[in-house]
Formats: C-alpha cells, structure tokens, sequence
C-alpha cells in the first residue's frame, strides 16, 4: 500500500509529470467530452473581464483552453507540484499577464492567499479525488466564499464506486475502456497506486449545498462526474 507523502513524491518528479502531460488525454475515456462540457459551461457563464480559478491546475492544458476560450478573461491556476507548475509556465506563458500561477497545497486551501481580482468562476479537473473528505469540504467551502455572487463552480472528478454496485459499474465502463479492473480489489489497488480517494456523487452534492451552493449533477459516466453549481445571487 502506497502512502500520500509517496505518492505526493511522485508527482514532484519532473519525468512523472512530463509523461503524465504527453498521454494526458489519452489516459481517460472520459476526459474529451467532459472537458468540452466544462468549456460549454464556462462560454455561457458571461465571466467577461473576470478571473477564473483553476484549483490542481496540472501542467496547464484545460487552464490552455480556458484561456482561449475566453479571451477577456484572466486565470489563477493552483497547483502543489512544482514539476507540474513548470510545464504550465511553459504551456501558458503566451498569455502573458493574464496568468498567474501558485504552489500551494489544497489539503490546507484555507492558507491560501489568491491575487485581488473578480472571481466569476472556479473549477477543478481530476484533482479533489486526492484529498481526505474533510479536506474536499473545506476546498469546497473555500471555493465558495472566494467566487462572486451568482458565479459558477465546476468539479470534473473521479467520484467513488460503492463495493455492491461494482459488476453494474464495471459493465458500463468496459463499453468504453476494455482494460478496466476485472475485480472491486483490483479496483481498490488502482486507486491506493495513484493515491485517489474518491467520495460519492451524493457527498459532494451535500458539501455543496453545505456551502450555500445551488448545485447538481449535470453529467456522469461510470465513474467520472461533472458536478456544476452556482454560488448565491445578491
């Protein structure tokens, strides 16, 4: 069994995130149309001039679109991996100002210092599955408080697989993915490799809610989600 701090290591390492961002897109069935669900989401939510915030910002390639995408736009992206980051400076430094970008870990969001600016938006793509459930409570309250009235919040995630329902979820994943786990303990050891600790749909919707979120489920596949919420209007 993997611990964090090991798995925290690897990701640290430069040729671990330059291979994770040549096969980025490849890795995941899920991930092309759940990322276009995301730009959709973000292109109808008149963000304008405002910021919007990337919480596990990776090496930068959804930040890359975001930023096409909306061309008025400035962008925060946050990440705890310095190799990570370095691709991302890279990837994204022909936006000049219009990118910020900080090492921080979200395990501890509450001492996290953003850059002044409108916050209309914030989403966060395949990253709050490593964190405890306490830990994605608090990023998401977090989140909450630091986007504007009647801003978007989106959470593109890897949510959890119940034991009980693992022969239903594994007969819906393999029409898209041959190669996934045959049994729930190989399951199990996938996410213990790679450090994931997904929580459910329902718990997520409840963290939400909890931070005065209107939110919902707007798009699942097995066990990949796109949770989208808003903040409360003034």
């Amino acid at each position: 069994m993997w611990d964090w701090d090991t798995v925290r290591g690897m990701w640290q390492q430069g040729d671990v995130a330059r291979e994770w961002d040549i096969g980025a897109g490849e890795g995941l069935a899920t991930r092309a149309e759940q990322q276009e669900i995301l730009l959709a989401l973000l292109r109808e939510a008149s963000i304008g001039d405002g910021v919007v915030l990337d919480l596990g910002v990776g090496s930068g390639l959804v930040a890359e679109a975001v930023l096409d995408l909306l061309p008025e736009a400035s962008l925060v992206g946050v990440d705890f991996s310095e190799a990570m980051l370095e691709l991302a400076r890279a990837r994204l430094a022909r936006f000049g100002p219009r990118v910020r970008l900080l090492r921080h870990d979200l395990a501890h969001v509450e001492t996290l210092t953003l850059p002044a600016g409108r916050y209309a938006a914030a989403f966060s793509v395949q990253t709050l599955h490593h964190l405890s459930p306490a830990e994605k409570e608090a990023a998401i309250a977090w989140t909450a408080r630091i986007v504007e009235p009647g801003g978007l919040v989106v959470i593109v995630d890897r949510v959890h697989v119940p034991a009980a329902l693992f022969r239903e979820w594994s007969t819906v994943w393999r029409r898209i993915d041959a190669n996934g786990p045959a049994t729930y303990a190989e399951y199990e050891e996938q996410l213990d490799s790679g450090g994931d600790r997904p929580s459910s749909v329902h718990d997520h919707l409840g963290w939400l809610a909890g931070a005065g979120l209107d939110a919902m489920c707007i798009h699942a596949y097995g066990d990949r989600a796109v949770l989208v919420a808003r903040t409360a209007a003034r």
